[in-house]
């Protein structure tokens, strides 16, 4: 009895049979399927989520952009300058400065460096003052910033109450301002 078995498996058979083993095909790269499912993906999610995923692609290309630009400052600034600026980011991973004019105050998390008003800073510093716990000022931080300012939080990554982060900015508000309730 003869089988008509189509000639893609019978050359395929062989490979098989001659050499113990299937020679793969070509395969794709690995982006190239990421990017596929992603598309596949793409598909079944709602207008929300696809603005979800928007934010974090800007978010993911724009923290690129800056490591990229400090790869690019730490090679070409000299060996010694780059050694201080290093072990004081490392010292100091959350400070506020105040500007001279007094109009802005600067955040600095971690690598992001943001502009505050005085009057964003005051809420933070009710919020770091107001809280009965340590744990309850933090997750109030974290909720005001992320719908007022989005932007601090995706620059410092900071993606939940509990980032370190956070927790050295409460710190460094209690050091730095005093409240007037108390």
């Amino acid at each position: 009895m003869a089988v008509n078995i189509p000639h893609c498996l019978t050359t395929r058979v062989m490979k098989i049979v001659y050499t113990g083993r299937v020679k793969p095909k070509k395969t794709d790269s690995r982006r190239t399927r990421v990017e596929k499912e992603l598309r596949d993906a793409v598909r079944e999610i709602d207008e929300q989520g696809l603005l979800f995923l928007l934010r974090q692609a800007q978010v993911l290309i724009h923290n690129a952009r800056v490591e990229h630009i400090n790869a690019q400052t730490e090679r070409s600034a000299p060996a010694g300058k780059a050694g201080r600026a290093k072990s004081a980011r490392a010292q100091k991973p959350v400070s506020i400065e105040d500007a001279k004019d007094g109009k802005t105050i600067f955040l600095n998390l971690g690598k992001a460096r943001k502009v505050l008003t005085p009057e964003e800073m005051k809420r933070i510093v009710r919020i770091c003052y107001a809280a009965e716990t340590k744990s309850e000022a933090l997750r109030q931080l974290f909720t005001v910033l992320a719908r007022e300012r989005k932007d601090i939080l995706a620059d410092a990554m900071i993606g939940n109450p509990d980032n370190p982060l956070l927790e050295e900015l409460f710190r460094v508000v209690r050091t730095t301002y005093r409240s007037k309730e108390r």
